[in-house]
């Protein structure tokens, strides 16, 4: 057995991704572990549920990040302790783990708001899994409803967003371009071009991390291709069948989907007695307080900027940068024998797609894109945070065939309980 200190990663996803790309010469064993074989490419989630692309393109075999670094090994586990004062974490399949440094970057879950039936009702877009049932759930509905037109007039196939962030925005826009264009086509006995998208945001704009100016473009782009905007309002209650807004009316729409807002995993009061909006506080290195060892990072962690002192938002990249400062942070430690510097982000800008040829972008210092430049951006970025040259290849091939052709690759429903 290896007497060299070991690291033990809690989840795959960015954050857990960027710590062990940073230890790849230091002398420790790290272990990770996740509750899924597969490293998710979240920010594409709505393009596997809108048939842009594959489950396989947006999810990365972990074992093949084992397979090129000799320090890392992977164990698929689902967590469900911490015990801080022992340095061991437990397993509900897998025997207790001990640790010298402990990663915790779990990410979080859907956060319904308390509102009444989102839970049971609407579909977040969180993992993969998400990605895949809100796929086949819009497929069942156009299927069902070209045998039963009165299923149409109830709304069968309309659509409900909740939230105007990158989720609600890019999954409308794209929902958008599946239905008027490759459903239509797809089923022209039924009318498609009535069925109703409809984005709805409690704030007075869309996308707050732009400018009014992208913010207007935004919704300008969306209307434009058919999805109906609602600005200022709110849900109170989503039905299978409906959803009701804070004024009152009830919309018809059988499916919802959610993407207004995250919450902390559960593991998060096992860290912290201080939890801030369901978040672990952590100190300027990442770590929790009085616990040097133990880092949290991504999603689950309230981190404050150390240049801006502003609290840092659930993204991706701030998890990716997170997790490679932990892994400099360690291998300081351990190879350089040097003392560990806070964390620093640099925001690279925010970009986010709305359609074919419409995008919105905001890159440092202060340059704003719209339309073809700015999806152009999008893309270029997307492909080289993509993990592993296939799935590129796989990305950049069918964001063409749709682009070209107006159309999607695979629209096929797959009932794994089918026996033929």
């Amino acid at each position: 057995m290896s007497d060299r200190p070991v690291v033990l990663v809690l989840g795959a996803g960015f954050g857990g991704i960027g710590v062990i790309s940073k230890l790849k010469k230091a002398p420790v064993d790290i272990v990770l572990v996740d509750q899924h074989d597969y490293h998710t490419f979240r920010p594409l989630l709505y393009q596997v549920a809108t048939d842009v692309l594959e489950p396989t393109t947006v999810g990365y075999p972990i074992r093949s990040f084992v397979d090129r670094q000799k320090n890392l090994s992977f164990t698929k586990a689902t967590v469900t302790g911490v015990d801080l004062e022992n340095q061991v974490v437990s397993f509900s399949d897998w025997e207790p783990q001990h640790y010298d440094y402990l990663v915790v970057a779990l990410g979080g879950k859907a956060n319904f708001l308390n509102i009444s039936g989102a839970e049971e009702h609407s579909f977040p877009l969180y993992t993969l899994n998400d990605a895949v049932k809100l796929r086949q759930h819009v497929l069942t509905k156009f299927e069902a409803a070209n045998k039963s037109h009165e299923l149409v007039e109830a709304g069968a196939l309309n659509v409900v967003i909740v939230g105007g962030g990158p989720t609600g925005v890019e999954t409308a826009g794209a929902m958008a371009e599946l239905y008027y264009s490759s459903l239509a086509r797809d089923f022209p006995g039924l009318p498609v071009a009535d069925a109703s998208i409809t984005l709805v945001e409690y704030g007075d704009r869309l996308l707050t991390m732009f400018d009014q100016g992208l913010s207007d473009y935004t919704k300008e782009a969306l209307e434009e291709r058919g999805v109906t905007v609602r600005l200022g309002e709110s849900v109170t209650e989503i039905k299978a069948d409906s959803v009701t807004l804070n004024s009152g009316q009830t919309l018809d729409a059988h499916t919802t989907v959610w993407g207004a807002g995250l919450s902390a995993v559960t593991l998060a009061s096992a860290l912290s007695d201080d939890l801030q909006h369901g978040r672990v506080p952590t100190e300027p290195m990442l770590h929790l307080a009085g616990r040097p060892e133990v880092f949290v990072i991504g999603d689950l962690a309230w981190t404050t900027d150390t240049k801006t002192e502003k609290v840092l938002p659930q993204l991706g990249s701030v998890a990716l940068q997170a997790g490679e400062h932990v892994g400099k942070t360690i291998d300081r430690m351990t190879r350089k024998h040097k003392e560990p510097e806070p964390f620093s982000y640099f925001d690279k800008g925010s970009m986010a797609t709305i359609g074919r040829k419409a995008a919105v972008a905001a890159l440092p210092p202060d340059i704003h894109l719209t339309g073809m430049p700015a999806a152009l951006v999008w893309g270029s970025v997307h492909l080289a945070l993509l993990s592993g040259a296939e799935n590129r290849a796989v990305a950049m091939t069918n964001w063409s065939f749709a682009y070209m052709h107006h159309d999607r690759p695979s629209r096929i429903i797959i009932d794994l309980e089918d026996e033929d």
